[in-house]
């Protein structure tokens, strides 16, 4: 029967009464288990959600981690990079500086020229011509002789003018005996060496001991140059 046609009565009616028109009422234990079952999808769409934005951030965040990692090792390695070219400099530059400012002594100036001298085989028994610069070969000397005074001018021209000459030609064979042990070593003086520089002549050639060219092994070293 359609609810949408309309019914005439002559008379008003009487007698009876409408308690309700529509669907059939559902049941409360339906009621009850099509809320839970409502519940439960909504929490699980919430949850499937949630899930995806924590994924989604995560993914995320490692990559602006992985370019922030990216970018320190690149600084990293451009100043590593930057150091290896600029630290062999910087190490020498501080040595020459450094060495520059320290004095060296006739113990110093010995131990450097008997350090030299060990690098040959039979150093005792080699024939060794070494060159100091004339301030530490005088250091070698007045230790060697502690004994010798100073020579004071005569009043006698003659004997001046005898000892100028004599100094002008001193030295020039070599001197020897500045070293105990070491019978075959002649000393020689060369202005072109600094302080603390020291070569070494023999048969063999020439050992260079100066200090410049100390440090520039030293750089070469560090810089890795063959």
């Amino acid at each position: 029967m359609s609810y949408s046609k309309s019914i005439s009565f002559p008379v008003p009616p009487t007698g009876f009464k409408v308690s309700y028109c529509g669907d059939q009422p559902v049941p409360v234990d339906q009621v009850e288990q099509k809320s839970a079952s409502e519940y439960d999808r909504g929490k699980s769409e919430a949850t499937a959600f949630y899930q995806a934005e924590i994924r989604k951030l995560r993914e995320e965040f490692a990559h602006r981690q992985e370019q922030l990692l990216a970018g320190i090792d690149q600084k990293t390695n451009e100043v590593v990079s930057q150091l290896d070219d600029r630290l062999p400099d910087l190490v020498v530059g501080l040595a020459e500086r450094v060495l520059g400012q320290i004095e060296l002594d006739a113990v110093k100036i010995e131990g450097i020229v008997k350090g030299m001298i060990s690098e040959f085989a039979n150093a005792e028994d080699e024939k060794l011509e070494v060159y100091l610069c004339p301030q530490d070969l005088c250091l070698l000397k007045a230790m060697a002789n502690p004994q010798k005074e100073p020579t004071e001018e005569s009043g006698d021209s003659g004997e001046g003018f005898a000892s100028a000459i004599a100094g002008i030609f001193d030295g020039l064979d070599g001197d020897d005996a500045l070293l105990s042990g070491f019978p075959n070593v002649k000393f020689f003086d060369d202005d072109s060496l600094a302080s603390g520089d020291c070569q070494i002549k023999s048969r063999f050639g020439l050992l260079d001991g100066r200090i410049a060219t100390k440090l520039r092994k030293i750089e070469e070293e560090l810089k890795g140059d063959d």
